[in-house]
């Protein structure tokens, strides 16, 4: 299945609920408020909650792995899988789900992209995530960061930009010689003679 919101619509086929019935069962206060998480969902999984979708499993009675990421079946326990030792002390992370899954599958899968790109991904993980991280996303990341954080292409960098104060230090200093030396020139030809 492509999407969280059409894992929510087989439910509600398969089972025979209406938007209203799931809504019900997952404890929102209008019937209504189920058909807005579908539309927000299909345009952008991310902004819908983890707590809300959280929810809807509970609701549905359906696997939250299985929801939220498509893994595995919708009857599966999630209470057999508790959060991995990263997952629980990075609070911070709580929004991009499966992120540490998603990040060791993407190692696994390209194994050429260096160790700085993944720490540099780890590191900004808490600013450009959210809602669900798949492998592939995670991936595109490191290839930005690694080609953005290349130490190779940084030192190069730095290496053009003082090349470049150099180049502009010596030019300020010609530019200081020479406006000092017509305004030395002119003060010896005001000079009285003796």
């Amino acid at each position: 299945m492509a999407g969280i919101a059409d894992r929510i619509r087989k439910v509600l086929a398969d089972e025979g609920w209406s938007e209203r019935e799931l809504a019900r069962r997952a404890g929102f206060t209008t019937p209504s408020q189920l058909n807005g998480i579908l539309r927000n969902l299909d345009r952008d999984e991310g902004a819908v909650e983890r707590s809300t979708l959280q929810r809807i499993a509970r609701g549905a009675v359906v696997s939250e792995r299985w929801l939220l990421l498509g893994e595995g079946a919708a009857g599966d326990e999630d209470s057999a899988r508790g959060p991995s030792t990263s997952e629980s002390v990075r609070p911070h992370l709580l929004n991009a789900i499966g992120f540490d899954d998603a990040l060791a599958e993407a190692r696994r899968r390209e194994p050429k992209i260096r160790s700085h790109a993944w720490e540099a991904v780890a590191r900004s993980s808490r600013y450009i995530l959210r809602g669900i991280v798949t492998p592939e996303d995670v991936i595109k990341l490191a290839r930005v960061a690694e080609e953005l954080a290349d130490p190779a292409r940084l030192e190069a960098a730095l290496e053009a930009q003082t090349a470049r104060v150099r180049e502009l230090e010596a030019q300020m200093a010609r530019d200081l010689a020479a406006r000092q030396a017509p305004g030395a020139k002119h003060a010896a030809r005001k000079r009285p003679r003796a």
